[in-house]
């Protein structure tokens, strides 16, 4: 076929277009296939987001929470074939922006929820709940590689609790901002990834005193922690005491079946270590929600449960006790 000079000028442009295209995709590399075997940056991650709710419509709705105190953008995508009403779960990520795998374990979430749709404990769960998931709370303290947001605070103790109100709270304002996601979702259950110990933690952290819903809280922690191979699930307060976390806010709040899961002993474990985690971490993830899908169907065995008498007393951690350390 012969084409005119203008014809030639057109393809040529658009194959430059095309070859551009494909350099940005190269150069973005694993994170539109999400290999895990590098640290995604920001665009990489934000980039991913907006890639997956573009190439599954029907699935998977991006949305911009807002931006952080450096102008940071804070997203999260709804994953569902659920209708518009149905409940709520949700994942966060990186409330502790040196804590990168957790970063790296939300984006594994959303690759499971969407390269696994058709699977049946992917479909049970997408079927029943809105899934939000949220890799970025501390977009700054990311881009810093600090656990705290940019004035120092640390974004993991300022949600109030029983023994703060919301005034003397929300200061920082990714929380602020994280505030109004939990006020809006009244979240069924949440998780909140951390890194730099291997465990599942339950509200409160705030008190020794037992959560009212201790025993559900057990076996849900336990089905995740059996899911990961981790032999550690504790009430928070427990492994150490702490106020204003994430988990007791939307217990507290919304009685949201809210936990902590610690995904690797080192904060950022290394580059060959990292795709074992997150399949681990997505693993617990699962298991988790499909344990609260039983509890709201009537089937999760919740049996009491005593605790060992050496960690009622007060800020006593066997863990901590063997090593002769105290986590901070």
């Amino acid at each position: 076929m012969l084409c005119s000079p203008q014809s030639n000028a057109f393809l040529g442009g658009t194959m430059r277009l095309a070859l551009a295209f494909l350099g940005l995709v190269a150069s973005t590399g694993a994170a539109f296939g999400l290999e895990f075997d590098r640290y995604h940056t920001q665009d990489e991650i934000n980039g991913y987001m907006a890639q997956v709710a573009a190439e599954h419509p029907e699935l998977v709705q991006k949305f911009v929470l807002g931006t952080s105190e450096e102008g940071r953008e804070i997203a999260y995508l709804v994953i569902s074939k659920a209708h518009s009403t149905a409940p709520a779960i949700q994942v966060n990520g990186t409330h502790h922006g040196n804590e990168r795998s957790s970063t790296e374990s939300a984006l594994g979430f959303i690759q499971r929820m969407v390269e696994a749709r058709d699977e049946a404990d992917v479909t049970a769960l997408l079927e029943n709940y809105r899934v939000v998931v949220q890799p970025l709370v501390n977009p700054d303290g990311h881009a810093a590689n600090t656990r705290e947001d940019p004035r120092g605070r640390d974004p993991n103790r300022d949600y109030s609790y029983p023994q703060r109100d919301d005034a003397a709270s929300f200061r920082s304002p990714v929380i602020a901002l994280e505030k109004t996601l939990l006020d809006e979702f009244r979240f069924k259950a949440a998780i909140a990834l951390h890194s730099g110990m291997v465990g599942v933690l339950w509200p409160w952290c705030y008190t020794g005193g037992t959560a009212r819903d201790r025993d559900v809280f057990h076996a849900l922690s336990e089905r995740s922690a059996q899911a990961m191979g981790f032999d550690y699930f504790t009430q928070s307060y427990f492994d150490y005491p702490s106020n204003g976390e994430f988990i007791d806010y939307a217990y507290m709040r919304h009685g949201t079946w809210a936990v902590t899961i610690e995904v690797s002993e080192a904060a950022t474990p290394s580059a060959g270590e990292l795709a074992d985690v997150v399949g681990n971490a997505v693993d617990g993830m699962v298991s988790f929600f499909s344990a609260v899908l039983e509890h709201d169907r009537g089937d999760l065995p919740t049996p009491p449960v005593a605790l060992d008498p050496m960690v009622e007393l007060r800020g006593f951690n066997p863990r901590f006790a063997q090593q002769g350390e105290k986590r901070e």
